[in-house]
């Protein structure tokens, strides 16, 4: 008789390892310092010109995403840039409501992997670019809000589109790069499960 109560390919974890939390927030304090160091930097973008600041915000999900890759949790992204949230947030002019944006563009990452490596399992680079893209749209239409009337133009606004797009695909492919290099290093063991 077949079992009809087969696990999923990447159950989520009932409790997170210590290590895995300690990691966590380490990316999470360096994520805080990134952002308050380029902080004035994606400021100025935002206001000149909104596609640059879209293309450059992307900054911000470099080590969300390579959390997930470098630790093999299935929501490493979205911690991580709940850390960097918290963390960050009495230094930016946005406060608590920091964590918003950070969590748009790690969730639908995450959940994005999460649901390609139930249905698919190993999860390739295309899946990481589904994911990708899946950050950039949702970090498009929570941005959409705060666009000035002045920006609400199609060139800014579709120019903003494919900034978030390239940002978002960038990031990930520099989390991909960094988390081969730092494997290759022997800093961090191979998760069970690749991320």
């Amino acid at each position: 008789m077949p079992n009809t109560t087969s696990r999923p390919r990447h159950p989520l974890p009932r409790r997170l390892p210590t290590r895995a939390l300690m990691v966590s927030a380490a990316f999470g304090a360096l994520g805080a310092i990134i952002l308050v160091l380029v902080a004035p930097f994606t400021t100025a973008a935002a206001v000149a010109f909104p596609p640059v600041y879209a293309l450059v915000a992307g900054v911000h999900s470099v080590l969300p995403f390579l959390a997930r890759r470098l630790l093999g949790l299935p929501l490493g992204a979205t911690l991580v840039a709940g850390f960097v949230g918290i963390l960050s947030s009495a230094s930016t002019p946005l406060g608590f409501l920091i964590v918003v944006p950070l969590l748009a563009g790690a969730v639908p990452f995450d959940l994005t992997l999460l649901v390609w490596g139930r249905i698919r399992g190993r999860e390739p680079w295309t899946a990481v670019a589904v994911a990708a893209l899946a950050s950039a749209l949702v970090l498009f239409f929570v941005s959409l809000p705060v666009f000035s009337p002045e920006d609400l133009r199609p060139v800014i606004v579709v120019g903003a589109l494919v900034g978030r797009i390239l940002g978002q695909l960038i990031a990930a492919a520099l989390a991909a790069v960094l988390a081969v290099r730092i494997r290759a290093a022997g800093i961090v063991r191979s998760p069970t499960s690749r991320p």
